[in-house]
């Protein structure tokens, strides 16, 4: 894969357009998950998050699969996605695909209560019910490197927890 970092002559795209679509691509509510497991098969999962400077966060149950196997391997590919009915066409959705270091944020940690109250205020009144469940678990998600595709020949490198984007990927 040649990675070209003049991105914005090589795409033909501008920094500040490139950087909208990711911005919007992270404003949705859920991300995908894929883990895997102990034996080497792949687990998904979907989950609300939220954004802070640090990371991802998501409030998930133990009781599934995947949200065992996120915590016992410690690691993960995460990826947002456009809408199907926002897209132009299919293949080329706007997708945001990136690797994460998984963190779990336990409950007595003086950030646990902030961050409950956060996903209240993003996701509605649903934490409330939630939030003093013991299988569900507060998790960072810290993002490495990923590539956020923004069509065809539209492809890029991004790095860590904001994103940045680092480079067009010009050729295979």
């Amino acid at each position: 894969m040649q990675e070209n970092t003049d991105y914005e002559q090589s795409s033909g795209m501008t920094r500040d357009n490139i950087e909208a679509v990711r911005d919007k691509l992270l404003r949705l509510c859920t991300l995908y998950l894929a883990i895997n497991s102990a034996d080497k098969v792949p687990e998904m999962g979907v989950s609300p998050f939220i954004r802070r400077d640090d990371g991802l966060y998501i409030y998930t149950s133990h009781l599934s699969p995947h949200v065992r196997n996120l915590i016992g391997q410690g690691e993960a590919t995460c990826m947002l996605c456009a809408d199907e009915g926002d897209s132009q066409n299919i293949w080329a959705r706007n997708r945001l695909k990136f690797n994460v270091e998984v963190v779990e944020i336990t409950r007595d940690d003086v950030n646990f209560d902030n961050l409950c109250n956060e996903f209240t205020s993003v996701h509605g009144p649903t934490m409330g019910l939630i939030r003093n469940f013991t299988d569900f678990h507060m998790i960072r998600l810290e993002p490495g490197k990923g590539v956020l595709v923004l069509g065809f020949a539209k492809a890029f490198i991004v790095s860590g927890p904001n994103f940045d984007i680092t480079a067009h990927i010009s050729r295979a």
